[in-house]
């Protein structure tokens, strides 16, 4: 895009030192506990572009409005194999067919743990049921957790919560439902995390896309044209098509805000992390087993 564009281009790529060095200062700056290690790759970009610039535009909002994220795929698949051996139509003419969604399946290949984790038990449940098993995080509590700290932790009420807000929009649609839980839950985290980076690093961040003007005119729109055949950004990509190369048009490999975690963890991290969690101070906090 960038050649395309003829755009100044900068990257930078973080390391596991850096982590270290500014997991307190992030910690600090975002003062709430965050939930994703999304929020170190966002600090050390805006980092990097403060810089050059005091005003950056950012992208936050397209996922929820235009129906982004791949988990909504993976939903789909499950609704369309449903549709085609029960032969039901839950949401009539905005369902999904497994013979419109077969030619955007490519796009799920980065994400087969969650396939395979979703498809694992209670297929072909209630749509809320379902939703709320793609997006929950909360498996493996009883090991990471100490048993007093757990009582406070009701599972059942926090699924009754968010069924609360997943069914408020009076429709049938699972695809209308998943984008109004992601646009009043997830998003706010999200700003709250480019507002908190931004800030930490004395850059002005300002997000277009949820524009009242815009978000208004994608909501009227019917799920058929901004999810048509299971594609996600259907109505976006349509729009720009002639503005993007071919290649970035067409690419099936886009990621969110990957942050190695994991492989740090079990590796540069290990002692780091360690050093924290097992410390006296926080074993005298009660949280974890």
């Amino acid at each position: 895009v960038h050649q395309y564009i003829k755009s100044i281009h900068h990257e930078i790529f973080p390391t596991s030192q850096n982590f270290i060095d500014t997991f307190e200062k992030i910690s600090y700056h975002m003062d709430y506990p965050e939930a994703g290690p999304g929020v170190f790759s966002q600090y050390m970009v805006s980092k990097l572009a403060s810089s050059y610039v005091k005003v950056v535009l950012g992208g936050q909002g397209g996922d929820e409005i235009f129906g982004g994220y791949t988990r909504y795929a993976v939903a789909y698949l499950e609704q369309a194999i449903k549709g085609a051996i029960f032969e039901t139509a839950e949401e009539g003419k905005h369902l999904v067919t497994l013979q419109s969604i077969i030619p955007n399946m490519p796009q799920l290949k980065n994400y087969i743990p969650l396939i395979k984790e979703q498809f694992k038990e209670g297929l072909f449940g209630p749509m809320d049921e379902r939703y709320y098993r793609i997006i929950n995080r909360t498996h493996n509590v009883d090991i990471i957790y100490n048993k007093d700290f757990l009582k406070s932790f009701d599972s059942r009420q926090l699924l009754d919560k968010f069924k609360q807000v997943f069914n408020t929009p009076n429709t049938k649609s699972y695809f209308n439902k998943m984008t109004y839980f992601d646009l009043k839950t997830l998003l706010p985290a999200l700003l709250h995390v480019e507002d908190r980076v931004s800030m930490a690093v004395s850059i002005e961040s300002r997000v277009p896309i949820l524009d009242y003007r815009i978000i208004e005119l994608v909501s009227k729109m019917p799920p058929t044209m901004k999810f048509a055949g299971g594609k996600t950004k259907a109505i976006l990509l349509k729009t720009v098509k002639n503005l993007l190369p071919k290649e970035i048009f067409e690419r099936k490999d886009k990621m969110g805000f990957p942050t190695p975690i994991n492989k740090w963890l079990a590796n540069d991290l290990k002692e780091y992390a360690l050093d924290i969690l097992t410390s006296q101070k926080s074993k005298q906090r009660g949280y974890f087993n």
